[in-house]
């Protein structure tokens, strides 16, 4: 573990390996959750952010 010449290509196969999850055919539920956490992230938003007040002239 510390200092052992295979745990380096170990450790950076399985970070490869699970980057890789999104292209192995759950692709598609990885675009459905990107695209819902951008939607709450945006909804977020609207909640932080302060509406301007109408302006009557």
């Amino acid at each position: 573990m510390y200092g052992k010449l295979g745990s380096a290509a170990a450790g950076t196969a399985s970070a490869a390996g699970s980057g890789a999850l999104a292209y192995t055919g759950v692709n598609v539920l990885a675009l459905v959750v990107a695209a819902l956490t951008l939607i709450f992230a945006g909804l977020a938003l609207l909640k932080v952010v302060p509406r301007r007040a109408a302006q009557r002239g």
